[in-house]
């Protein structure tokens, strides 16, 4: 334990000294050259000033106080990169707030029901998350030799590398790594938030478009979405247990009598390069479990440990996805506002309240789209 603690210790060392090339160190070596300078020459006599006369200062007006930013607000603003090894030491998501077991033996831990939307403050936009730089040269360079941005990029190194590699396993002994149980009625619109932009490849064998992947904005506008997420065979049978055709036969009916109003779109989250490599060396397996329709609407994406590109551990705690080895389904509405979500196996009530949800966007698109 103590060889551990000195590791991390000298990590942390490490991560707070400036980079040789950093344009603070330069400046904090001036000044120290500065002071050097100026004390080297305060042993000649100086020559005799003239007393200047006394200026009273003139009062400044007192500062105008601040708004108090609101509570959404305040969620969206940057969560601070801990250096320890979890980011969430109060036992609580750091966006969404949502609550996690903290792993200790013999923890009773008992997943509570969504108090809070999730979801991002903006709407999202085509472009948004790439995984692929899209940096000019020059920001490249101004960020290089920003001392913020150094430390931040240590920081995230520093935790990604030294979080423990079974966390997320751990966590899927309590109540197989449900996260929380979905809200019973849809979030109400004005309080909802959006559903980030993601970019991925895709099953289809028509090309996705720039760089061999394409977003996901464009396929959630105007119709009501059922986004699942999933990792594994694990993952996947938690999400069957709320959208699949034996445990919710209503949701095939809801998509038949919809007329294309309602669509599903799954995203394969990958966990590394090699996990990424064997999915699409082996896609035409996927190919032959999925429908032909569905092949443009099912996303393959890579999410590697140290990522701060794509779906970053910001969003994915924004949209309440703790545990990328659990199962999630979101609602999404046409203006691509999380109204409902549910995660790791449905519980008793969460079906009938993810397709109550479901005809309640139904009706609210028929009424406001003209006739």
């Amino acid at each position: 334990m103590s060889a551990r603690t000195d590791l991390l210790g000298l990590f942390t060392s490490i991560a707070l000294q400036p980079h040789s090339r950093c344009l603070y160190r330069g400046a904090r070596v001036s000044s120290r050259f500065a002071r050097h300078v100026s004390s080297s020459t305060s042993s000649q006599p100086k020559p005799k000033s003239t007393p200047k006369p006394e200026l009273k200062p003139t009062p400044k007006p007192p500062p105008k106080p601040e708004p108090k930013p609101t509570p959404h607000e305040l969620a969206a603003q940057k969560v601070p990169i801990h250096v320890g090894l979890d980011r969430n030491p109060d036992s609580v998501s750091a966006i969404s707030r949502i609550p996690i077991p903290k792993g200790e033996r013999g923890e009773v831990f008992t997943p509570s029901v969504l108090a809070y939307p999730l979801g991002l403050q903006h709407p999202p936009a085509s472009g948004q998350n790439v995984p692929y730089e899209t940096r000019s040269f020059s920001e490249r360079t101004k960020d290089f030799s920003s001392y913020e941005k150094a430390l931040e990029r240590r920081r995230v190194y520093l935790r990604s590398y030294l979080r423990p590699y079974f966390q997320e396993w751990r966590r899927v002994d309590y109540h197989r790594g449900k996260s929380f149980v979905s809200n019973e009625r849809l979030f109400k619109k004005d309080k909802a938030l959006y559903f980030p932009n993601l970019w991925g490849k895709t099953l289809s064998k028509e090309g996705d478009g720039e760089k061999g992947g394409k977003d996901t904005t464009p396929l959630l506008r105007g119709k009501v979405s059922i986004v699942c997420f999933q990792a594994n065979e694990w993952a996947t049978e938690q999400v069957e247990s709320f959208v699949g055709a034996k445990e919710n036969p209503q949701l095939n009916k809801l998509f038949e009598s919809s007329d294309g109003m309602v669509q599903r779109i799954d995203i394969n989250l990958q966990g590394d390069i090699a996990r990424s490599w064997l999915v699409w060396l082996f896609k035409y397996r996927l190919r032959r479990m999925i429908p032909k329709e569905r092949w443009d609407k099912y996303f393959m994406i890579k999410l590697p440990r140290d990522i701060r590109r794509g779906l970053t551990d910001e969003i994915r705690d924004a949209i309440g996805l703790l545990n990328s080895q659990v199962g999630y389904v979101y609602l999404v509405d046409p203006s691509c506002k999380i109204r409902w979500a549910g995660s790791g196996d449905a519980w008793a009530g969460e079906i009938d309240g993810l397709n109550a949800g479901i005809k309640k966007l139904i009706k609210d698109e028929l009424t406001s789209s003209p006739q």
